[in-house]
């Protein structure tokens, strides 16, 4: 009789999988960045939890006698049919899940063809043969706690998919969560046996391209865009670079559908109207109060700043810009709140298909309600706190919140309602820079082409040289060697707890 094994039917229930990656991640100061909890779990597994598993699971070593075959395969799923209604689990999959969505994300038109032996093929003719096994038999585990998965996985430039993320899911809304733990069993998996600089590479990879994009046109940076290598990435590091790429893309659909949402016109009494119009009981019904609009200004100023503030003679100092006095600020946190009021006057509306799945109260307002009771509530503990939580809302608006918040201080700045230098390490862009800076960099293409068309191998070499070029000439001018990498920081990164 075949032996059950139990340790991926766990994820087939969303129950299960939702406790097995919950916790905090825990930092690791390699370029890492972080640990998934999963991560640090199968770290202190005894070797006899390994070989329990199934052959075709990624956590489990392959020994030199593993033969792994398709039909061998087909009968470890097995344990994922049906038995109540008879129905087979194979077939649905294949068809469903991995020929309409499985070649897209590897590239090909012919998975099966690309990677799996036939029955005189060699280990040199189909090197991927066990990779691509093993990547189907963790694929069909998430594939049963949630048929949307994979299809989600192969989804690119989706503005909903940005409530969809590795890490710090929306707390308000079930399918981020849970996707939040299918995304930590793929990672989790895939990279268990790979070398540090490959895990390296893979979970900063979304920083890597946002940082290339930045800085393409430089002497530093533009010659290796023009690399291409031989395609010899496994099918499962290919599924992990695909889910970064395609987290890329989504926000630059973000930031093409919020383009035309930012740039509403306010007035130096949107405010006070809000105010007015809350006392009304004929007024507009708005979710949040005119209060609340305010607290949640003060956390824009606040995310404008990589560090906590505090109130000395009279000033907001935060560690590596430069003082703002107090009243500066109060004049920068009623500029945000009055833009934020003009559009609740005008019943702004932002939504996306990932609503529907959350609380049914998730307007723009309510998102505005829950950010003001989750946070501290005065504008001075708001100042000072590390990190907002912005946890519980759709990233439609805490992005929305982000960029209205430059957009209102530039236009602020252009029509002299602030006269001071505001925030020095912030640029100064006019209304129409902000809106600009929103547009797809002409880059972009140019890096992700790089990214698509290079293995994994040689993104991180030419990003390790990169990074050592950069501090060699930082240590030359006399810098300090410590956190000075354009994409990995060899610091502990402070991580907010998720919990």
């Amino acid at each position: 009789m075949k032996k059950t094994i139990k340790e991926k039917l766990e994820i087939t229930n969303k129950e299960s999988l939702r406790r097995r990656h919950s916790g905090n991640y825990t930092p690791i100061d390699n370029g890492e960045g972080y640990l998934l909890p999963y991560e640090v779990h199968l770290g202190n597994q005894p070797s006899k939890f390994f070989e329990r598993l199934s052959d075709y699971d990624f956590l489990k070593p392959l020994t030199n006698g593993s033969v792994l075959t398709f039909a061998g395969l087909q009968n470890e799923l097995k344990c994922l049919d049906d038995l109540d209604s008879g129905t087979g689990f194979w077939k649905n999959f294949n068809e469903s899940a991995l020929n309409m969505y499985l070649n897209p994300i590897l590239g090909t038109t012919k998975w099966k063809q690309v990677y799996i032996k036939k029955s005189k093929e060699t280990d040199a003719d189909k090197p991927y043969h066990n990779d691509m096994l093993r990547c189907i038999y963790l694929l069909a585990h998430l594939h049963k706690a949630s048929p949307s998965f994979i299809r989600q996985l192969a989804e690119e430039n989706d503005v909903w998919s940005t409530d969809l993320r590795v890490y710090y899911p929306r707390k308000d809304f079930a399918f981020s969560e849970e996707y939040a733990g299918y995304l930590s069993e793929l990672y989790a998996n895939m990279l268990f046996h790979q070398p540090a600089k490959i895990r390296r590479l893979i979970k900063c990879l979304d920083v890597c391209i946002e940082k290339l994009i930045k800085h393409s046109d430089s002497d530093w940076i533009a010659p290796f865009l023009k690399h291409r290598t031989q395609d010899t990435d496994s099918p499962s590091l290919k599924i992990l670079k695909y889910n970064q790429v395609a987290s890329t893309t989504h926000f630059m659909a973000l930031n093409k559908y919020m383009q035309n949402k930012v740039s509403y016109t306010f007035a130096p009494t949107s405010y006070a109207e809000l105010e007015a119009n809350e006392k009304d009981p004929s007024g507009l019904q708005i979710v949040a109060t005119a209060q609340q609009y305010k607290l949640v200004a003060a956390l824009c100023m606040r995310l404008a700043l990589p560090n906590p503030l505090c109130e000395v003679n009279g000033s907001w100092v935060s560690e590596g810009t430069d003082p703002i006095k107090c009243r500066d600020m109060e004049i920068c946190i009623d500029t945000v709140a009055n833009s934020l009021a003009a559009d609740a006057l005008n019943q702004l509306r932002i939504e996306s298909d990932g609503t529907k799945s959350g609380k049914r109260d998730t307007s723009l307002s309510a998102a505005i309600k829950k950010l003001a009771e989750q946070n501290p509530q005065t504008i001075e503990d708001i100042l000072k706190i590390g990190s907002p939580d912005f946890a519980s809302i759709p990233e439609l608006y805490s992005f929305y919140l982000r960029k209205r918040s430059e957009y209102a201080l530039a236009k602020a700045r252009s029509r002299g309602d602030l006269e001071m230098s505001v925030l020095g390490h912030m640029p100064h862009r006019t209304p129409q820079a902000v809106i600009e800076s929103m547009l797809p960099n002409p880059n972009t293409d140019k890096v992700l082409e790089y990214i698509r068309r290079n293995n994994l191998d040689k993104i991180s070499d030419d990003i390790e040289r990169l990074e050592h070029d950069l501090k060699m000439m930082r240590l030359r001018e006399g810098a300090e060697p410590i956190n000075i990498g354009l994409i990995y920081q060899y610091v502990f990164p402070f991580l907010p707890p998720r919990e």
